[in-house]
């Protein structure tokens, strides 16, 4: 299994990855076009920005995407430098256990810290006790906090 940046060609499986994670986690699932122009734009500016500020991981096995997970960057005020975000990391079922999740932090980890990054930071649901206790074991604190949002869309 090996870790390497998303490119364009890598759209058709973070879709499907994406579309997984969001149906176990009973969120409504965006409409796929819109799912894949967001996905389209982000690798793009990755290829071609020589400091972007969204990144995708993939794992593959077996010549196949099992794994992936975004970086997002920003400058903190509260780390006065540059932190890293985790979003949607995602391992597809049938390769949960096997490593796929820890490769990618691992990678992850160093993508940020060649950046400079002070902090990589994620959020779990509530109720996602399973990956809870995989963060806690990659050596991430928890900090407890509330999120709040709001929906800007017109379907809010």
């Amino acid at each position: 299994m090996t870790t390497r940046l998303a490119t364009s060609s890598d759209l058709p499986a973070l879709v499907g990855l994406l579309e997984e994670i969001m149906a176990h986690h009973d969120v409504r699932l965006p409409a796929r076009k819109d799912l894949a122009r967001t996905l389209a734009e982000i690798l793009s500016d990755a290829e071609t920005s020589t400091r972007p500020r969204y990144l995708f991981l993939v794992a593959e096995a077996r010549s196949r995407v099992v794994g992936a997970c975004s970086l997002i960057f920003s400058l903190s005020t509260w780390s006065t430098g540059e932190v890293c975000e985790l979003q949607d990391v995602i391992v597809t079922a049938d390769e949960r256990h096997t490593g796929v999740g820890r490769a990618l932090l691992e990678a992850a980890t160093e993508l940020a810290r060649s950046r400079g990054c002070l902090r990589l930071f994620l959020r779990a649901e509530a109720e996602n006790l399973g990956a809870h206790a995989f963060y806690r074991s990659q050596g991430f604190d928890e900090k407890t906090a509330l999120h709040f949002e709001r929906d800007l869309t017109d379907r809010g």
